[in-house]
């Protein structure tokens, strides 16, 4: 009879030197901080349940203002979607980002009748309305939380007469020098402070009343002003704590410092002599407090330069010149050949965004050619194709806007609270289509944000 001997059994007992190792870092409220803002935002989200300690690591404020934020791609708006709800593709740009980082397909966190566009994005935000206004000339205006899915409705200013008609709203949140928000309301003012009395002027008078998101609570800011009618309100970019409102025409631009709330004019290129008053802007935006602007005038279009406001707003200087003639080499579907080089319309190309590094020789620009993304060093001009488009990604519609998402970390939605996404808006308009379209900029990080 054969015996069957009991197997021995092993035991394997943990280094004591790697127990008290991890207790001391479990234990060292710093040395836990400086490991937790080098991980990916995914696995923060996770870490957040780990214990009570790490929760409210990850969700103080303080520690997102640590977090520095990392693009993941572009989100745009497909031409041919239904407005009622539109459809978004993405285009990744992060050496680890793929077509499921994706922050969303369909605005749909909330069933509104008319659809749901975006109008700004800022450090976190997405600042939504509704497709169309109802019967009292307003938009529904929201909130929006990519992260979480949550969102909040943003009451308009008081109307106790129904004479005030609301222009715009634009964002404005700067996570580095507060947990709060503010959006900043451009609308008609009350009939006894008009300052514009004559009907066939070109000018409109204007108000600016602020909502904080401290208070819950709209109120006015400074006089009603003179503003061109041809002055874009909607949306600004919002850069050095201030929003910028970009004109059509000269001497029609404006920027808002929300914190001194001063209204200033916003100096612009001038116009050259041969050309119509209308600016033919092809890119103004924000990247890592840069406010840059493309405006292109003249043939070959293929060749221009990237203006950068300079610091004290006395002008704009001349920060990246751009030569994409062997792009088009490389690509010649970028030419329309039934049409001739002096034609501003000849080259197929639009500006997506300009993306500053830390180290200026890795910024870049994204471009968008027929079926491709292109990624444009600015220093030294070297091309590398980023992915092919389909076909029903070669157009897009609505405003002129493109943004950047980045991730934000915080504890759990109510009134004075939303974890959130960060959002950088940048304005772009198209050289190659009859309607310029929405791109939005996707970044990760982690950040959190009261209401």
């Amino acid at each position: 009879m054969l015996s069957r001997k009991r197997p021995r059994m092993r035991i394997v007992r943990r280094s004591t030197k790697h127990s008290q190792n991890s207790e001391t870092i479990a234990n060292n409220y710093d040395l836990l901080i400086q490991i937790l803002v080098c991980l990916p935002v995914k696995s923060l989200l996770r870490f957040k349940s780990v214990s009570k300690t790490w929760h409210s690591i990850i969700s103080d404020p303080e520690f997102s203002c640590r977090l520095f934020p990392d693009i993941s791609g572009l989100v745009m708006r497909k031409l041919g979607s239904p407005a009622n709800k539109p459809e978004y593709g993405f285009i990744p740009l992060g050496n680890k980002s793929s077509a499921d980082d994706a922050p969303f397909k369909y605005l749909d966190f909330i069933n509104h009748p008319s659809g749901l566009k975006v109008v700004q994005s800022c450090n976190g935000l997405l600042l939504c309305s509704s497709s169309r206004y109802d019967n009292k000339s307003n938009y529904d205006y929201y909130i929006y939380n990519p992260t979480t899915k949550q969102f909040v409705m943003i009451p308009l200013p008081a109307n106790p007469r129904d004479a005030r008609i609301v222009y715009s709203l634009s964002l404005a949140f700067d996570h580095t020098k507060s947990p709060h928000y503010k959006v900043v309301c451009v609308r008609d003012p009350d009939p006894w402070l008009n300052i514009s009395d004559d009907p066939d002027s070109n000018f409109v008078s204007q108000q600016i009343e602020i909502y904080s998101s401290q208070t819950h609570s709209w109120r006015l800011s400074g006089k009603p002003f003179l503003a061109h009618v041809n002055t874009g309100f909607g949306g600004g970019v919002f850069c050095n704590s201030a929003i910028h409102w970009l004109g059509a025409w000269n001497n029609t631009s404006f920027y808002f410092n929300v914190q001194e709330e001063e209204l200033l004019e916003l100096p612009m290129p001038p116009i050259p002599d041969d050309w119509e008053d209308l600016r033919r802007c092809q890119y103004f935006g924000e990247s890592q407090n840069h406010l840059h602007l493309i405006e292109i005038y003249q043939p070959p279009t293929t060749r221009f330069s990237v203006y950068e406001i300079e610091s004290d707003y006395s002008g704009w200087f001349v920060k990246y010149n751009i030569n994409l003639d062997l792009l088009t080499v490389a690509y010649p579907g970028m030419v329309r050949t039934y049409s001739v080089p002096s034609d501003l319309n000849y080259y197929v190309f639009s500006v997506l965004c300009i993306v500053r590094k830390a180290d200026d020789e890795e910024s870049y620009m994204v471009l968008h050619i027929p079926e491709k993304a292109i990624h444009y060093n600015l220093k030294d001009g070297s091309i590398k194709k980023i992915c092919d488009l389909d076909a029903d990604e070669n157009g897009y519609r609505g405003s002129p806007v493109l943004i950047s998402l980045t991730y934000f970390l915080g504890s759990s939605f109510h009134p004075n609270s939303l974890s959130c996404m960060k959002y950088y808006l940048l304005h772009s308009t198209y050289i190659y289509i009859c309607m310029s379209a929405p791109i939005y900029t996707y970044m990760q990080n982690k950040q959190n944000l009261r209401y």
